[in-house]
């Protein structure tokens, strides 16, 4: 079945919500004790299934394990996403002291792994899985400022970098693609920072290195205005396109193939983190007479949404997206 077929499967809109650490809340676990004990990943995913009733599972995002892995300080809160502190990948003497991580053998990975199986074997949804892309991840190893620089004065350590990083990120998302993920969607949102020309060249060949290789639903999410080259976006061998809030499906969709998912777009600020359940049905809601009579759109979030957003105004927007077609016909908004 693919993506498309699978929204399709029922007479609803069906909904895929892009959570932070909001399981981390209503178990009271750390994200480290998580991340380290797949019996715990399980039990969380087992909450937020509980908690929030979707169309898909998924783990605690794990998208500092990269950077974790090549060795990379971090910052560890209890409550939060890890974050880099340092940046050692400076120029090709650098890089090549690492080699690319074994995802069976390196680091936590295999833990990782093991999280992702014993989800999609206990809990009867597609496993959708969020993984970091190979500029984002160049990024995070040498430095937002220094990397964009050496686009444009240092481009053969930008190449070796992004083979890196592809090889990095391909063999990882194969190995989570083996171990029972459904859904693979790769996050490039420091792209936004490119030119056009700099995007097809530098994004889009080493992003079809790795969708080439997944035998899954693959999806491309990117923030910001990428109105720039959202074309391009959609020449990568994808499933599914996920963009930011700031976007207006109406005139993207016309853009969009039919054969071609489009999801989003709520906005995780200021509607679902700062308004109230009442505002964030009628928004949903809205946003699903727009896009009613295209059967290639899936409702989620613009982003990740806010880690302590409240629980009620999640299950609002769940609820109204998961809204029977018959039901949203019916009403006015």
């Amino acid at each position: 079945m693919t993506l498309l077929e699978y929204i399709n499967s029922e007479n609803r809109g069906f909904f895929l919500p892009d959570m932070g650490t909001n399981g981390l809340f209503l178990t009271g676990y750390t994200a480290y004790e998580v991340y380290n004990d797949p019996n715990k990943q399980l039990e969380v995913a087992k909450k937020m299934n509980e908690t929030f009733e979707t169309d898909f599972i998924y783990s605690l995002c794990d998208g500092a394990i990269f950077c974790e892995t090549l060795g990379l300080d971090l910052l560890k809160p209890d409550f939060d996403f890890p974050s880099v502190l340092n940046h050692p990948f400076t120029n090709i003497d650098a890089l090549e002291k690492y080699e690319v991580p074994d995802p069976y053998k390196s680091g936590r990975m295999p833990v990782n792994l093991k999280s992702l199986e014993l989800i999609s074997k206990n809990v009867d949804k597609p496993l959708f899985v969020s993984i970091q892309g190979p500029f984002t991840l160049g990024i995070q190893l040498a430095g937002a400022t220094h990397l964009l620089r050496c686009v444009i004065k240092e481009p053969e350590f930008v190449k070796k970098l992004l083979e890196f990083t592809t090889e990095t990120v391909r063999r990882y998302a194969v190995a989570v693609k083996n171990a029972g993920a459904k859904y693979i969607s790769i996050a490039e949102p420091a792209t936004v920072t490119l030119s056009r020309d700099r995007f097809e060249k530098l994004i889009v060949p080493n992003l079809n290195k790795i969708y080439n290789d997944l035998n899954c639903w693959k999806a491309l999410h990117i923030c910001g205005d990428t109105t720039e080259f959202l074309d391009l976006m959609l020449t990568c061998n994808i499933d599914a396109l996920s963009l930011d809030q700031i976007m207006d499906y109406e005139k993207v969709m016309d853009m969009v193939p039919k054969d071609i998912v489009l999801l989003g777009n709520l906005d995780p600020l200021e509607l679902l983190y700062n308004s109230k359940e009442d505002k964030i049905k009628n928004e949903t809601l809205k946003l699903l007479k727009k896009m009613r009579r295209h059967n290639n759109y899936l409702c989620a979030f613009g982003c990740n949404c806010m880690n302590d957003t409240p629980v009620k105004n999640l299950q609002a927007a769940i609820e109204a997206g998961r809204i029977t077609y018959q039901e949203l016909d019916e009403i006015k908004v």
